[in-house]
């Protein structure tokens, strides 16, 4: 008798083992997969686009090269290299005609464009003439800190001494005419990555180019003042990406407004 009750225990205990077994594998933790870290993405600016307004950008394959600024009333700039990527030549166009050209030099014993020669172009006659230059000096960080300007003969006309924060953002500018008369304009920058943060010899392109976003190759313009011309008073906020860039502008000049959305393209760092 204890034989049977022994042998009825067995398929009992075996019974409990497979639901236990069955109760283990239902009850397993699930591991969630760890998110892939967020990649920072290196972007340059292709594309400013505002009612009215398209501003197209082009660099050399694959580089942070600028070769040309142009936009949908017919200006054009476009920038040559030479074969170790320095600055060489700049010109510029309206409605497909040359009408300014620029040669950038430096010495053989220095890495920084120390002189620019710049000539109008009359297009009837196909004739070059002599504009002037201006010269270009820089602090330790390799920042412009000097830009004087010459005309035909020699002469100094305009003194161009620039100041930077801590953050190395442009914080003043002096201009500083032959007759000694000195204006001083100031800027203000967020603390965001710039637009032309990544686009080499930007501080070169922002001396012959009217366009705000080159002067963002630390961080972003806030504000700008013109002390003797107030009208000329500028602030700017922007709208941020995923990556950290500002992906709208927003421009307020006396009273007016005007929007501009930002695309850029990714490169490797």
């Amino acid at each position: 008798m204890s034989n049977l009750k022994h042998y009825r225990f067995v398929p009992l205990i075996a019974l409990l083992l497979v639901l236990a077994c069955k109760k283990n594998r239902t009850s397993k933790i699930e591991i969630p997969e760890p998110e892939p870290p967020h990649v920072t993405k290196t972007l340059i600016p292709i594309k400013f686009e505002a009612t009215g307004l398209t501003i197209n950008l082009k660099y050399k394959e694959n580089t942070p090269l600028l070769t040309e600024i142009s936009d949908a009333a017919g200006a054009k700039t476009l920038f040559t290299y030479t074969s170790d990527q320095y600055l060489s030549k700049i010109e510029k166009y309206n409605n497909g005609k040359l009408f300014y050209v620029g040669y950038y030099q430096k010495k053989d014993d220095e890495k920084m464009i120390s002189k620019v020669v710049l000539f109008n172009y009359d297009d009837l006659k196909n004739n070059y003439t002599p504009k002037g230059f201006y010269t270009l000096t820089y602090n330790l960080l390799q920042q412009l800190s000097t830009i004087q300007y010459y005309n035909n003969a020699n002469n100094l006309i305009d003194t161009r001494s620039q100041f930077y924060t801590t953050a190395k953002n442009l914080s003043e500018v002096d201009m500083i005419d032959n007759s000694g008369s000195i204006n001083v304009n100031t800027y203000t920058f967020d603390q965001k990555k710039g637009i032309a943060s990544n686009m080499d010899h930007a501080q070169l392109f922002a001396l012959e180019s009217e366009h705000w976003f080159l002067i963002c190759s630390g961080n972003n313009l806030l504000s700008y003042r013109n002390q003797k011309s107030p009208l000329e008073n500028t602030d700017f906020s922007y709208e941020y990406n995923g990556d950290g860039y500002p992906s709208k502008m927003t421009i307020t000049k006396n009273k007016n407004t005007q929007q501009i959305k930002i695309t850029y393209k990714s490169i490797e760092p």
